[in-house]
């Protein structure tokens, strides 16, 4: 599942959410810069 942030009051909710609004706001506030959330842990790749 895909979440995203708020830049100014922080609430995180989902793709889902985003679906019923006609712009990509955040649903609490009406802020407008969300950021997706990164997932936790590391990718690592081996070098050849």
């Amino acid at each position: 599942m895909i979440r995203y942030k708020c830049g100014r009051c922080g609430m995180e909710f989902t793709a889902l959410d985003l679906e019923y609004m006609p712009s990509i706001k955040c649903p609490y506030c009406g802020y407008r810069v969300v950021y997706k959330v990164r997932p936790p842990g590391r990718k690592i790749v081996k070098a050849i």
